[in-house]
């Protein structure tokens, strides 16, 4: 069905009300990830009749379910504006799901000839559980007595003060100042083996804590860290600081020999760190041994730039640390790459975890995934396992190794060696 054919009907807001009030309730009681909540800001249309948008925004509607399905729900919540709630959602995993909203919008503009300006804007706010829903629209910018009359909002989220001109520019400077200080903090999320119950490396998350602002998420610093050109710096700060706690718990006997620490880091900040020599000193300066450090680039980005980074990847191999795929199956096509570059791992989206209990589609495509990944000789770390049901079933269907909030959330580095001293005596 093309845009012009369209119908007119969309789910209004009233209707996503009670689904925001149960994400949250679901949330809560599972100490699960909180939802999100995707703002769509759609391109203007150029000479179209009110009509005609409507059949516009329809036929994206249409797209867009396909994209968020099955648990996600869409809502109009202005002229040209759409919410998209999709519960238990991290971080990672919302910046995914927007990307393919934004993939989705220019697939519609390509292919359907809808005359859209420009790219599409989205925007991620992720629901407080403890708010109800009309708290939590409002903290994220629609005003729900505006809805019917399409004006928008009277209440700016953070990620818009960003992005006004003199607040940014501000946010940039301490930035820039945070970084060169030191003061990019770390947490650790737990990877665990299935099969053995043990914990066998962590995950490596950067922090920021402003003085005046608080906790100020990675998806919102750390592009602008690369916009303000201290990209590679933070990433080597971070690698720094997560090398010399590795050498903190070795020294204490807290992990044993085969425990692998993952290091998140982007292709820019991969080719600093090799290119420069910074690695190579920095696993000399604190006596860590290669094996036990693997760097994580995300599947897009490993995608985008695999050919021109081969001789990057192929030295980190070289110096035998670990290259990982992050948010695998988010969208990408990788297995060619997969065949010929040196990855050792890759870490499953959880995008792509089912009803494992209820349903043996999802187990033949959980087993599917392993099989694929068990014939590229690569290992598997699951992301995002929540329920205990989630981890009996990977561990039955034969999967090694997973992540997520049933385990434990990302812990500061005391909590962390606490964890890692009764975890594994136990």
């Amino acid at each position: 069905m093309s845009w012009t054919d369209s119908g007119t009907s969309k789910m209004d807001l009233s209707r996503l009300l009670p689904e925001i009030d149960e994400a949250q309730a679901v949330a809560t009681r599972e100490s699960a990830s909180a939802p999100s909540l995707l703002l769509v800001d759609l391109p203007s249309l150029s000479g179209l009749s009110l009509n005609s948008s409507y059949r516009v925004t329809a036929a994206v509607i249409a797209r867009l379910h396909d994209a968020v399905a099955p648990s996600g729900n869409i809502a109009v919540v202005g002229e040209g504006r759409l919410a998209v709630l999709v519960p238990g959602t991290g971080p990672r995993r919302a910046a995914a799901l927007a990307r393919r909203v934004e993939r989705c919008i220019e697939d519609l503009h390509n292919s359907e000839n809808v005359p859209f300006s420009g790219p599409a804007s989205v925007r991620i706010h992720q629901l407080d559980p403890g708010a109800s829903a009309q708290d939590a629209l409002a903290l994220a910018g629609v005003a729900l007595d505006a809805v019917a009359e399409h004006a928008l909002p009277v209440w700016p989220t953070r990620a818009e003060i960003f992005d006004s001109p003199r607040p940014r520019v501000a946010l940039a400077d301490d930035l820039d100042e945070a970084v060169h200080a030191g003061r990019i903090g770390l947490a650790y999320q737990p990877i665990v083996g299935l099969q053995t119950g043990r914990i066998i490396g962590v995950e490596v998350l950067a922090r920021w804590q402003h003085p005046s602002l608080g906790d100020i998420p990675p998806l919102e610093f750390v592009p602008l860290a690369h916009e303000i050109g201290v990209a590679g710096e933070l990433g080597r700060l971070v690698l720094e600081s997560a090398l010399t706690q590795l050498t903190g718990w070795r020294n204490s006997r807290a992990i044993g020999s085969d425990f692998v620490l993952s290091v998140n880091t982007s292709a820019d900040q991969l080719r600093a760190l090799v290119g420069r020599g910074q690695l190579q000193g920095l696993l000399s300066a604190t006596g860590t041994d290669p094996q036990n450090l693997a760097l994580e680039l995300t599947e897009e980005s490993f995608v985008a730039g695999a050919e021109q980074d081969v001789d990057v990847f192929t030295q980190l191999h070289g110096l035998g640390v670990g290259l990982h795929i992050d948010d695998f199956g988010t969208g990408y096509s990788s297995i060619g790459y997969l065949r010929r570059l040196p990855a050792a791992l890759v870490k499953i989206d959880r995008t792509l975890l089912g009803d494992l209990a209820g349903d043996p589609r999802e187990q033949r495509f959980i087993r599917a995934i392993l099989d694929m990944v068990g014939a590229l000789d690569l290992g598997a770390v699951f992301e995002g396992v929540e329920t205990r049901s989630q981890a009996r079933e990977l561990s039955r269907l034969g999967a090694a190794m997973a992540q997520g909030y049933h385990f434990s959330r990302p812990l500061p580095a005391a909590t962390m060696t606490a964890l890692l001293g009764n975890w594994n005596q136990t």
